[in-house]
């Protein structure tokens, strides 16, 4: 504990929930006041204490694997999107779908159908930048029509055989650098080959201008505090990025988590971001319990 000397502790302006995540969260709220249940598929927003708020208001998390044996019940898609094999289970089911799923994702879905049927007639493939296992681009990979690969990084891509056309596109949430150096990559080696190349940087530009404001933020204070829930992609992005601004960065996720901070006593400024999907209000707490604690 510092004592005796006063820190400067600041929130970054621009953290705080995107919009997409704002806008299904909002919606759920809504439909919480005239409903004692409402369940989703998966989680709603990548953070465990806005998703026990929630809960407590009567929100149930389920996994696809539910919607079989819940009859009649009313159902939340999330931000993140769903494939059309969810679509299908729901109107088995005869459930009341509420799709909150993110603008920009839904664009992305529509684009990646298209050029999907476009590089069937072409017999290529799509190829996503992103990560295998998350929910959006599960989604995502349903709009392929299983002629989707995903990679995670340049080394992976260059794992993939150049015998067919290719349409590069980007999980919304992943970052630039990345998809350039992939996207470089197949544009050189399909070219040689005289291969059909085509790509679409398919980032989200809310998180793509997180990075420069967060790396500014960042080396602006001593010590900083990076709030998101661990399993949140563009956190781990935005994490990274701040990180490297700013070696004195440290991951949080929880509000109890500060108690057992060792903040050095040379520090003067504590900054505290976020991910897009870390609600303010937690931030904010997190402000005030660091204000209550070191400048008493």
């Amino acid at each position: 504990m510092v004592e005796n000397k006063k820190i400067f502790i600041e929130i970054d302006p621009n953290a705080g929930f995107c919009f997409g995540v704002t806008n299904s969260i909002k919606k759920t709220e809504e439909l919480l006041k005239d409903k004692d249940e409402i369940y989703v598929i998966g989680e709603l927003v990548h953070n465990e204490e806005e998703l026990s708020r929630l809960m407590k208001l009567g929100m149930k998390k389920i996994s696809h694997n539910d919607i079989v044996s819940l009859k009649n019940k009313e159902i939340i898609i999330r931000a993140h999107g769903e494939p059309p094999s969810t679509y299908e289970k729901l109107k088995d089911s005869n459930a009341t779908i509420y799709d909150f799923t993110c603008p920009i994702v839904l664009l992305l879905q529509k684009k990646i159908s298209l050029v999907t049927d476009k590089m069937l007639q072409m017999n290529g493939q799509v190829v996503i930048y992103g990560l295998k296992n998350h929910p959006e681009v599960i989604g995502l990979m349903g709009h392929a029509n299983n002629i989707g690969v995903v990679v995670e990084n340049l080394e992976q891509a260059m794992q993939l055989p150049l015998d067919k056309p290719i349409a590069l596109f980007s999980q919304t949430t992943k970052d630039r650098e990345g998809f350039e150096e992939i996207k470089e990559y197949f544009e050189t080696q399909l070219s040689k080959r005289n291969i059909h190349f085509e790509s679409y940087a398919t980032m989200c530009k809310i998180v793509a201008k997180r990075a420069p404001a967060l790396q500014k933020f960042a080396k602006e204070h001593d010590f900083l505090i990076f709030v998101s829930g661990k399993d949140s992609s563009n956190g781990k992005y935005l994490y990274k990025i701040a990180k490297t601004a700013n070696p004195n960065t440290l991951f949080v996720s929880e509000l109890k988590e500060i108690d057992k901070i060792v903040i050095p006593s040379e520090i003067k400024s504590i900054g505290i971001s976020g991910a897009t999907s870390t609600p303010l209000s937690l931030i904010e707490l997190i402000k005030e319990r660091l204000e209550t604690r070191l400048n008493r």
